[in-house]
């Protein structure tokens, strides 16, 4: 019997793969528009909005109300997570570490943190961004907690700090926004709001795209580091 499920499930994704290659092959009319919106975005994208990163400029730019829409999805995760918790959490290793692993660790931190706001304040030059950064801000607090855990960070004290610094992210973002019907245009609006983009390629560039960047890796960062907080606990 376990052959034949396993005969099925290989039959079944293989007529999803031959499908899928099959609608490639012979675009309907909905996904010819869609390839015209990527090749617009490919032609205009850099001139429109200063960005050379144009993954980064359809999601600060052209589709900024979605960017907010999935940093308030983590919003809800944290609040969720936060009410349900129980006091009954996933134990942390209470293991003694090596000297080694302890200097290792304060050692690659600051790195870590260079990291993240490297990728942050240049996700409109090249691949990264504020979602990126802000899950690298977050693995260094798993890391601390992980390593040095309590001895580290006191439990109220470090979730008042991060939910009071996810809340400052999730405000600038929206003010940012705010800002481009202040101008006169749309909420979000970017170079339609008269914004100054700059010359493409530098790093005071793209208009309000690494403001949004930096809110977004604020919040992001901050609110993994909540979901982590609240579901392990140390003995």
């Amino acid at each position: 019997m376990r052959r034949i499920y396993i005969l099925a499930l290989i039959l079944i994704l293989a007529s999803l793969l031959f499908f899928t290659f099959y609608d490639l092959l012979h675009p309907t009319e909905f996904e010819t528009d869609k390839t015209q919106i990527s090749d617009y975005y490919i032609e205009h994208g850099v001139k429109e909005t200063g960005a050379i990163n144009l993954v980064t400029a359809i999601l600060f730019d052209y589709r900024a109300f979605d960017t907010l829409g999935e940093a308030t999805v983590i919003f809800i995760a944290v609040s969720a997570i936060s009410l349900l918790a129980t006091k009954e959490k996933v134990l942390v290793s209470n293991t003694n570490f090596s000297p080694i692993v302890y200097q290792g660790i304060s050692f690659i931190i600051p790195f870590l943190y260079i990291l993240a706001f490297y990728l942050i304040f240049y996700g409109h030059l090249s691949p990264g961004g504020g979602f990126t950064g802000g899950v690298v801000i977050a693995t260094t607090f798993v890391l601390l907690k992980m390593t040095f855990g309590i001895r580290y960070s006191r439990e109220e004290k470090s979730l008042q700090r991060r939910s009071l610094i996810e809340s400052c992210g999730a405000i600038g973002f929206i003010i940012v926004g705010i800002l481009g019907i202040v101008r006169g245009d749309s909420f979000l609006a970017n170079g339609q709001a008269g914004f100054y983009l700059g010359v493409a390629g530098q790093l005071l560039s793209a208009g309000i795209i690494p403001i949004l960047n930096l809110f977004t890796g604020i919040k992001v960062g901050s609110g993994l580091a909540i979901i982590f907080h609240r579901l392990v606990r140390e003995e």
